[in-house]
């Protein structure tokens, strides 16, 4: 099982040795119960490769496992794995899971309009406002369209949003249901029903009896419970799921991997720029998290606020970058109010002197700088006529303040 990416997954190395096909089954059987110490995070990735496995009965005690996981909205973020938030998705079909998941960035096509077309009023009204899930999965405004639970007036703004940023998908030509005002409200989502508790596992048993060639006590108790099986499984519908490890970015290698020598060839670069430019506005979002230092470069200086934002919300940048991208005056001022809000990065001294001398940097957010800087940057500061008066204002003050 070499093609496991077990760091996106979240499993650390002393965790791996147990889910692997080559483990003992006792072994196996403990963590599709959740019975190793492992963070959930790490719980999550675990009981999804062993729901990819070939055992059937682990598979099931996997999946009975996540559905009875407390707490697992806290559990996901930005690094959960698309598959596993896909798997989420379909077997605990849940209003706040859905809620959690559509801001996720990570979360494929099938998973964001399978909850699109599922969503609860209350559901509906958030994702047509959230615009940056729409770009990145236009089937999700269609998906919308055909879920009579979705208003008519946010949905329409939302359709004139997509249709202003040119990435608009063929709408059917009518919604299935009128959902006009005064119209009966929609039927609240009836919850799923939770599966019945599992068997107790006792582990030193089911040890015994792999070592003695005996049935699973766990499996025959279970067996005697009539648990549903994967075979069987409702919760969901997840008949049907792919239970792989594939992405759906399907971005070329040189889009992702840090690049050699040669990157910055008047001939690559052109290449380069060509190839972005011919994206949708979705297809740059989604590389602006994904993309390697040339990609970002081209990015940040994209035409739309909500691609170079994302470039700076990625993660990826390293300090040189974001030096440059705190002083640039051509980023627009959403971008520069993310460098500065980042705690990490405003630690860094020339990163707080580049800010508060950009014109563009908000003045809201360059006065809660101003007052970190050194004598001999206030008093530069306090010459800069390019940025706004009340910076420069304050910035001389202190000064003086400061060289009593």
């Amino acid at each position: 099982m070499t093609d496991i990416p077990w760091d996106k997954l979240g499993i650390p190395d002393s965790l791996r040795t147990a889910v692997e096909p080559a483990a003992p089954r006792a072994v196996r059987l403990a963590a599709a119960k959740g019975a190793l110490p492992a963070s959930a995070e790490a719980l999550l990735g675990m009981l999804y490769v062993l729901t990819c496995g070939d055992d059937a009965d682990i598979r099931t005690l996997a999946i009975e496992t996540l559905s009875s996981m407390p707490n697992l909205v806290e559990t996901l973020s930005q690094r959960t794995h698309t598959k596993v938030l896909e798997l989420i998705a379909k077997a605990r079909p849940e209003r706040a899971l859905d809620e959690r998941i559509m801001l996720i960035r990570a979360a494929n096509d099938r998973t964001t309009t399978l909850i699109a077309s599922r969503a609860d009023a209350k559901l509906c009204d958030l994702i047509v406002e959230n615009h940056e899930r729409l770009l990145l999965t236009p089937a999700v405004i269609v998906a919308l369209h055909q879920n009579p639970n979705c208003a008519d007036a946010p949905l329409e703004r939302a359709i004139a949003f997509m249709r202003m940023q040119q990435s608009l998908p063929e709408l059917p030509a009518s919604r299935p249901t009128a959902s006009a005002l005064g119209a009966a409200p929609p039927k609240a989502a009836v919850a799923p029903t939770p599966p019945p508790a599992p068997a107790v596992f006792d582990l030193e048993a089911e040890i015994e009896a792999a070592l003695s060639g005996k049935v699973s006590p766990h499996l025959e108790q279970k067996a005697k419970l009539d648990l549903f099986s994967l075979e069987g499984v409702t919760v969901g519908g997840l008949e049907g799921f792919d239970f792989d490890f594939k992405d759906d970015d399907n971005f070329s290698f040189d889009l992702l991997e840090e690049a050699g020598d040669g990157a910055d060839e008047p001939e690559v670069r052109a290449s380069l720029e060509k190839r972005i430019a011919a994206m949708s506005v979705g297809k740059k979002l989604k590389l602006a998290y994904l993309g390697n230092k040339s990609v970002r470069s081209l990015l940040i200086r994209d035409r739309n606020k909500l691609v170079s934002v994302a470039v700076v919300k990625s993660g990826r940048l390293t300090d040189a970058e974001v030096l440059a991208h705190a002083g640039n005056r051509n980023l627009p001022d959403e971008a520069l109010r993310e460098i500065a809000t980042n705690r990490e990065w405003t630690r860094k001294y020339p990163v707080k002197v580049a800010l508060v001398n950009n014109p563009k940097c908000p003045p809201s957010v360059s006065l809660s700088l101003v007052s970190q800087l050194q004598i001999k940057d206030l008093a530069s500061l306090s010459r800069n006529r390019n940025v706004s008066s009340v910076v420069f204002t304050l910035a001389g003050k202190l000064a003086k303040q400061k060289s009593v």
